[in-house]
């Protein structure tokens, strides 16, 4: 009798053991977003289906992907960053905008994405670090990233940009920003964080002006 008591002490306790090893409900990661993971999937037809996104795999839980981060709390994509490939040849998919709690968005050293910076960016009210670097990006710098109110941190460097620095960026409370090595002219829009950058920030660009580099 003192065996089987000891026997069933000891199967309760490991049962016990398995159990407190088990996850909480509560504590758990949270799955992917519906509505994130259609929006990641638009995104990666968009990019002609990369390599480089292969896990994005519709049969998977999308927090699980390659090149993304999700809240753990609420499972809302919060990063995307894509680097270094040049078999990504497409523009920056519209689809982008519907991610409405991304925070960061860093694609860099991609040639082969090119065109225009899409309006629909502009409805990441929550972004604030943009970093589009070494692409081969074109068109105007848009007014609309001053619309942005959350971006701290922007940088569209080593591009084929053309145009004016749009005045609505004076309007942003910026900590990092670079635009050099582009095809931008005119005066650098005076007001806001634009004239605490170095004059690095904007050099090798065809005829930019003003505070911080010479007067124009």
């Amino acid at each position: 009798m003192k065996t089987s008591f000891s026997a069933f002490t000891a199967i309760l306790s490991l049962s016990l053991l398995l159990f407190l090893s088990l996850p909480s409900p509560s504590l758990a990661a949270a799955k992917c977003n519906a509505d994130d993971k259609k929006a990641l999937l638009q995104i990666k037809a968009g990019l002609n289906n990369p390599y480089y996104l292969a896990s994005w795999n519709p049969n998977t839980d999308c927090c699980s992907w390659y090149a993304l981060d999700c809240d753990s709390k609420t499972g809302r994509v919060i990063h995307i960053t894509i680097f270094d490939d040049n078999k990504v040849s497409a523009q920056i998919p519209a689809a982008i905008g519907n991610l409405p709690y991304l925070e960061m968005l860093d694609m860099n050293r991609l040639p082969n994405l090119v065109g225009p910076i899409p309006s629909s960016i502009s409805k990441l009210t929550r972004l604030n670090f943009l970093r589009l670097k070494s692409n081969g990006l074109s068109g105007p710098v848009p007014s609309f990233l001053g619309q942005i109110k959350s971006l701290t941190f922007l940088d569209l460097s080593f591009n084929q940009f053309s145009g004016s620095i749009p005045p609505s960026l004076t309007q942003l409370n910026l900590q990092g920003f670079d635009v050099s090595n582009n095809n931008l002219c005119g005066q650098i829009p005076q007001g806001g964080k634009l004239q605490s950058f170095a004059s690095s920030a904007y050099d090798h660009n065809k005829c930019l002006c003003g505070s911080p580099l010479p007067a124009c």
